[in-house]
């Protein structure tokens, strides 16, 4: 089966699998509308294929799912009337923009029997102390995909030992000898806020000639680009059409399964972590029914599964004694403390977000 992006919008498709209906839709949903329903605004391919069946089946409430590409798309969407969702899934620096926007619910934590398995440093983040909106699913990192093969030949010895690399150095993405084969996010957080961790800086920098810098470095490295990429870094990657990618920590795992020569390294200085939580909406017409799924998401088995088919790391803590031994092992989803230590969420830049889409314009337009 062809490998899809967590990122990645599914156009112009819409298919039935188990009852579920997933669609790319504009800025109202056509559906029609029901008591015994739930619509799911969502990242694509961010469930195992037994979840949204087992949930129908279990508590006779047929789900809609529909598909963003990006946070930014989320918003814009939300913005635009679309007001016949119930839950959407927004990363962490996206939260208290919704909030500020009234867009939010309250999460009524009663109604949520399994919420006390999440792990306590995720209870009280600062893009939503106390869990007052939100609800975690999901967390990972951004760090340096490479295809191990194809480094070996253009490097002639292997890869990890290449101080770019074993150390996940940013600095790789600068290198010459992988000119055309470098895929960056098409994301301007991640790779603005890349460039300026490159430069000694933080991803939620506050400096706007920090800013300016780290983008004027960015459009000096784009001769060498292949492409930005968030939709397609799985296929990239595992085809070998790119050798190194700036990707999510999950997307890279699930290119590894296609092609085991597919490696992922997070920089020894740390990178961007993010959490991916659900929230439901002030205008949610099914209000109960998406308590029930993101209970029904919280239960341990439930958790344990997606986590295993995503590759993404999860919050839920009584998941964690499902979880196959090897992935809890697995050193690139669940970060050793020391280097967690040295990453941080990415927020919201607040006065900044017209500058940083200013000049992430730029840089794509030069």
């Amino acid at each position: 089966m062809k490998p899809i992006s967590r990122r990645r919008m599914i156009a112009n498709l819409a298919l039935v699998a188990g009852g579920a209906l997933f669609s790319v839709s504009c800025a109202r949903s056509l559906r029609p509308q029901g008591a015994n329903q739930l619509n799911i605004y969502s990242w694509a391919d961010y469930l195992h294929p037994d979840t949204i069946p087992t949930f129908q089946k279990n508590f006779g409430i047929q789900v809609f799912y529909d598909t963003f590409a990006s946070n930014e798309a989320l918003l814009a969407k939300l913005q635009a009337g679309a007001t016949d969702y119930d839950i959407v899934v927004p990363s962490s620096y996206m939260v208290r923009p919704l909030i500020k926007l009234g867009l939010l619910s309250q999460i009524e934590h009663d109604r949520l029997s399994n919420l006390d398995n999440i792990m306590p440093r995720f209870l009280n983040p600062t893009f939503d102390p106390g869990l007052g909106h939100t609800v975690p699913y999901s967390w990972g990192t951004t760090g340096i995909g490479y295809n191990r093969d194809a480094l070996l030949a253009v490097l002639g010895k292997e890869p990890e030992n290449v101080d770019e690399i074993k150390n996940g150095d940013f600095n790789a993405f600068w290198d010459e000898r992988f000119t055309n084969r470098i895929t960056l996010l098409d994301d301007e957080r991640e790779t603005i806020g890349m460039s300026v961790k490159r430069l000694g800086g933080s991803y939620n920098c506050q400096d706007p000639d920090k800013i300016r810098q780290a983008v004027s470095e960015l459009v000096k490295q784009k001769r060498l680009l292949m492409c930005y990429s968030s939709d397609q870094v799985i296929i990239q990657l595992a085809s070998g059409d790119s050798w190194i990618s700036l990707g999510y920590s999950g997307d890279v795992a699930q290119a590894r399964r296609a092609n085991d020569s597919v490696r992922y390294v997070v920089p020894q200085s740390g990178t961007s972590t993010w959490v991916d939580s659900f929230a439901i909406l002030k205008s949610a017409p099914h209000k109960e029914a998406a308590y029930k799924w993101i209970d029904f998401l919280l239960d341990p088995a439930v958790a344990a599964k997606n986590a295993e088919y995503t590759r993404y790391a999860t919050p839920n803590a009584m998941a964690m004694k499902h979880l196959d031994e090897a992935l809890k092992a697995d050193k690139n989803i669940y970060l050793p403390e020391t280097l967690l230590n040295r990453c941080e969420t990415v927020l919201e830049a607040g006065k900044l977000t017209f500058l940083y889409d200013q000049l992430w314009t730029e840089l794509k337009c030069s």
